[in-house]
């Protein structure tokens, strides 16, 4: 993943640290996220596909892509409020779908 962000950015002639500004990131977790020591978050990495015009895809492996690239097509025109406003809705149905499995 790391190596396709990477190569992303370069692909947009930008440095990492106007990525990391691009993020709202420091430069350190920014360089970290390139260079494979931290993964992005989810919403993050969402950010990096939306300023790269990458689907998602771009940055993982082909069996994750149908899955991904839909949520990320479903959250492209939204603002940053509705895009953490359905993460939530997300994480939650996630955590009560786990929960179910445990009873």
């Amino acid at each position: 993943m790391h190596n396709n962000i990477k190569k992303a950015r370069s692909e947009l002639k930008i440095s990492q640290l106007e990525m990391s500004h691009l993020l709202n990131v420091s430069r350190q977790s920014y360089i970290d996220i390139e260079n494979g020591t931290r993964i992005p978050r989810a919403d993050l990495l969402l950010n990096i596909s939306l300023i790269t015009n990458k689907e998602i895809s771009f940055f993982y492996n082909e069996h994750n892509s149908s899955k991904l690239d839909h949520i990320a097509f479903l959250l492209r025109n939204k603002t940053d409020q509705e895009k953490n406003n359905y993460l939530e809705i997300l994480e939650s149905l996630i955590q009560k779908n786990k929960n179910n499995h445990l009873s």
